[in-house]
């Protein structure tokens, strides 16, 4: 990875049950061919919650970064993911942060 290169990170919280469903299609979703997706990624697992992962995931560049976010083609899949979170009053099923790496091994 290299300095400021853009990211996100991610806090999914599944439905009850639905943890390992919510990883394995957001496993899939990383291999859909899409030129802008993320170059490098991970998907982790809440030790405390095996309904809640963690994901983050570092684009190319600026440019790689909004063209994916603004693809249309990434809606429906996406939806699918958000479908699967938990969806109980006074629970975020989801957070979304954009960062930048500052240092990486």
């Amino acid at each position: 990875m290299n300095t400021n290169q853009p990211g996100v990170v991610l806090r999914f919280q599944a439905k009850p049950g639905k943890g390992d469903e919510l990883f394995q299609l957001c496993n899939d979703l990383h291999f859909t061919g899409d030129p802008d997706g993320p170059v490098n990624w991970s998907l982790n697992r809440d030790d405390s919650n095996p309904d809640v992962m963690w994901a983050f995931e570092f684009y190319r560049d600026q440019e790689s970064f909004d063209r994916h976010y603004a693809n249309q083609k990434l809606d429906e899949p996406h939806q699918r993911v958000f479908d699967l979170l938990a969806d109980e009053e006074g629970l975020d099923p989801s957070m979304r942060v954009d960062v930048h790496v500052a240092f990486s091994s």
